[in-house]
């Protein structure tokens, strides 16, 4: 069913006359008189009494004006929606924990006060289910903080290398070296996040190189709670100074002297076939001009 028709429908079936609907649809009138025929014949019903030159609406020419004007409606909120497309939609982002607690809050407020009727779904994920949750579209995008990705399946909008280090109160003897080995680690408490952790595994190969057994006292997944737990004294945490950066500013922790060169980065990375909508685009610009403003 042509919407076209429809529309010349209802203009008729207020007007009333097929010579003055022509021309306020800007029509011939054979147009007109071909499309109401095309309508009765599609729907097997007459919509119009013709009484010479006046007409007027059958029974079901009424109970059509109904439907007619609900379609048509329907599908001027359709094309408004879409027009709009910048404004509407929803994402659905993976991203690794500190990711979410110390990069994307500042992107989605950016985010949001351009587009206030976007929703943003986030969901906290380890590295292992980022491909395969972009594979099959459970995400459109994912935000990580692990050694690069490198999958043929996969696009990278955005990569930052990132800085692992290792943290103390200023008052810990290891903060007061000039510059601290990884033999100084040996028996020192540590408080270490959890054992699939790509930084953990780096910094307890280097422990196992050197002979040393770690004196873990906590492990964890929280980043908080390695963090609190710092402060209190308990012992030395090795993170991304990104998750650290507000207490350095502080001056509640301090970064050791100890120099890791561990290949780990920030990825923003999506399915290479995604269909990238314009609300994702945006998305992706955001995060762009908003990292250089967090750094």
């Amino acid at each position: 069913m042509e919407l076209k028709r429809l529309h010349t429908f209802l203009t008729l079936s207020e007007i009333k006359n097929f010579t003055k609907t022509a021309e306020y649809l800007h029509y011939a009138q054979s147009n007109v008189t071909t499309q109401i025929q095309q309508l009765e014949k599609e729907l097997g019903v007459r919509l119009f009494e013709r009484m010479g030159k006046n007409i007027t609406l059958t029974p079901e020419g009424e109970e059509l004006t109904v439907y007619a004007k609900q379609i048509l409606h329907l599908s001027d909120d359709l094309k408004y929606k879409f027009a709009n497309k910048n404004d509407y939609g929803r994402i659905t982002i993976g991203a690794s924990e500190s990711i979410c607690i110390y990069r994307l809050p500042e992107i989605i407020k950016a985010y949001q006060t351009e587009h206030p009727n976007a929703e943003l779904y986030l969901n906290v994920l380890d590295t292992a289910d980022f491909i395969p949750l972009l594979t099959n579209n459970t995400i459109d995008i994912a935000f990580t903080l692990d050694v690069p990705i490198n999958n043929s399946s996969i696009d990278t909008a955005l990569q930052i290398d990132e800085t692992i280090c290792a943290f103390s109160i200023p008052e810990n003897p290891l903060a007061q070296k000039s510059a601290v080995s990884i033999e100084d680690f040996f028996n020192v408490p540590l408080i270490l996040t959890g054992r699939d952790c790509c930084y953990r595994k780096m910094f307890e190969k280097d422990l196992l190189d050197a002979s040393i057994t770690p004196k873990i006292v906590l492990e964890t997944s929280s980043l908080q709670v390695i963090k609190q737990t710092v402060l209190s004294g308990l012992g030395i945490c090795v993170l991304p100074q990104l998750s650290v950066q507000k207490e350095l500013d502080n001056h509640e922790l301090v970064k050791l002297n100890y120099a890791t060169n561990y290949k780990l980065a920030s990825q923003l990375i999506y399915h290479k076939n995604k269909w990238i909508s314009e609300n994702l685009k945006d998305f992706i610009d955001t995060v762009k001009t908003k990292i250089p403003s967090i750094d």
